[in-house]
Formats: structure tokens, sequence, C-alpha cells
């Protein structure tokens, strides 16, 4: 069963971003320039995606369905790829790709959200 995502409230009655243990988590060590994917479930329409970094890791996300890309180069230029998001909104069925230059654990925390 997934976790839906809830905000929890602080002690004022803000929200605060305290989601509860996920249900839908994927981890992965990735070797240097080797990507790996996960795609989204599809028994709900839309999606958090949560994400866990090893200290220090560079980790480069494509949410596109493209395969993530190490930026390579002296100069600016355009890509799909982001540097450790936090995290984002995506739909069921899509793809997300992660890559780093050298090893780097990645943890994916997936949360059903009602958008």
């Amino acid at each position: 069963m997934s976790t839906p995502l809830s905000f929890g409230r602080d002690v004022q009655g803000y929200n605060a971003y305290a989601p509860m243990p996920c249900t839908n988590t994927s981890s992965v060590t990735l070797a240097a320039a080797t990507a790996a994917n996960v795609t989204v479930p599809s028994n709900f329409p839309v999606w958090i995606a949560s994400f866990n970094y090893s200290s220090a890791a560079k980790v480069y996300v494509d949410f596109s369905g493209a395969t993530a890309a190490v930026p390579a180069g002296a100069t600016f230029a355009a890509t799909t790829s982001t540097l450790n998001p936090g995290q984002r909104t995506v739909l069921a069925g899509s793809n997300i790709s992660v890559i780093s230059a050298g090893i780097a654990d990645v943890v994916i925390e997936l949360y059903p959200t009602n958008y």
C-alpha cells in the first residue's frame, strides 16, 4: 500500500513538511558514469518524489524520460538533467533517471498526492 503525502502541523498550527515513512522507496548504489532508472508507479496519477543522496554526492537526475547525463565541457549547454534535486512532482508511469560521475548512493521516496 502506498503512503499518501500528508503535511503535519507544527506547534503553531502551520504546515510542516514532515511526511510519514514511505512505503514506495527505491535505492541504488551508482557506479561511476552508469545511469539507473526507476518508473513511477501507476496506481495514482500524481506523485511527489523525494531524493536523498550519500554525503558529497553529485547526482544528476532527469525527469524527461531521457537518460540522465553528467555535464561535459567548460561552457553552458542545454540539458534535461538537474543536480541533486530535493523534491519534484512527477506523473504516474514517468521515468526517473539518475547518474553520477563517481560512486553515489541514491534513495527515492515516492508519495502519491491529490492534485
